[in-house]
């Protein structure tokens, strides 16, 4: 009976091991990787902020394209002129703004407390309508090819009529330009959008939200701790009769949990990351905007880095724990 009482025992302690190793993981992975606070000090880590005005640019553009309605003088602009405008009408800081507050509404939906991501553009419509948009107006013509007699025509019945052909005026008209130019800032800044969706859980049959199934996966990862304390209290009920025993029952599993936990976290990152960019890959794209996407790809080896930090910690509090248990069983052993 005492035989196989510690068989069962030896079982649930090597049980122990296994989902302690796999609690830590998942439940560090579920705590770090589905919040923005995580993503926010990755685009610190990676110096990825300066992407914003292309992240912006490539969502305004769409958006336009998109709008039956739009302005017929905002379709021309490209990706790249968008690019620029926003690169030089806000500061750094205030892309930094803009790019947390999208980090909080992506992971807001992806969280399932909003029904969408957006990202606000009244900073940038702000900065558009004062001497900074005049500025950007005049470089994106500047850019385009030398205009022809009959565009310079077209050029300025369009100003007043809503359709221009963006051309390069001679510099001795763009003085004369300046005021259209002003006044059509003020009509082109109040048909940009205040916001861009960059996601929408409208565009999902609610029976297909890819968010239903990463719930469910998160749900187990949040409940993984439990498996371990289960079988902890079989070695308990099982193994333990004595203050000796329990310090050994306990502490080889707390020794070999932590040990184990800390080598994979600190050795395993680069194949951890490669896990993390495959699922990515696989389910990713189902909740975000392919340049958003792209971005957040960036991010892979610095979140892994967060994700697995606290796990090598962990794991060596849980060993050293393990270690003195171990110890004092042996010390009161020789003691006796």
């Amino acid at each position: 009976m005492d035989t196989f009482r510690k068989i069962i025992a030896g079982i649930c302690a090597v049980l122990f091991v296994v989902s302690g190793v796999v609690a830590l993981f998942a439940f560090n992975m579920e705590s770090k990787a589905f919040n923005s606070a995580t993503y926010k000090q990755a685009f610190e880590n990676q110096k990825l902020y300066e992407r914003m005005p292309e992240i912006l640019a490539n969502a305004l553009h769409t958006s336009i394209a998109e709008n039956a309605n739009a302005a017929p003088y905002l379709k021309p602009l490209t990706v790249e002129n968008w690019r620029a405008t926003i690169a030089s009408l806000l500061p750094p800081e205030e892309i930094r703004i803009l790019t947390d507050d999208a980090l909080d509404s992506a992971f807001n939906y992806l969280n399932g407390s909003a029904d969408s991501a957006v990202i606000s553009l009244l900073p940038f419509k702000k900065h558009l309508v004062g001497p900074a948009g005049m500025e950007v107006v005049k470089q994106i013509l500047r850019a385009q090819p030398v205009c022809t007699t009959e565009q310079l025509l077209q050029l300025g019945l369009g100003f007043l009529g809503g359709d221009i052909s963006l051309c390069n005026p001679p510099e001795e008209l763009m003085g004369f330009m300046t005021p259209l130019i002003e006044s059509q800032l003020q009509v082109m800044t109040l048909s940009i959008p205040d916001e861009v969706t960059l996601i929408s859980g409208a565009q999902n049959n609610p029976a297909n939200d890819p968010r239903i199934n990463l719930d469910r996966a998160r749900a187990v990862m949040k409940v993984t701790p439990f498996f371990p304390l289960f079988f902890l209290f079989g070695v308990s009920a099982f193994a333990i009769r004595s203050l000796v025993e329990w310090l050994k029952w306990w502490g080889y599993p707390f020794l070999f949990t932590g040990a184990i936990s800390s080598v994979t976290a600190l050795l395993g990152a680069p194949t951890f990351g490669l896990i993390v960019q495959r699922l990515l890959q696989n389910r990713g794209a189902g909740f975000m905007p392919p340049v958003f996407f792209s971005t957040m790809r960036e991010t892979v080896s610095a979140v892994t880095s967060q994700i697995l930090k606290p796990v090598a910690i962990e794991g060596l509090i849980l060993a050293g724990l393990g270690l003195s248990m171990v110890l004092a069983a042996i010390f009161i052993v020789k003691r006796k």
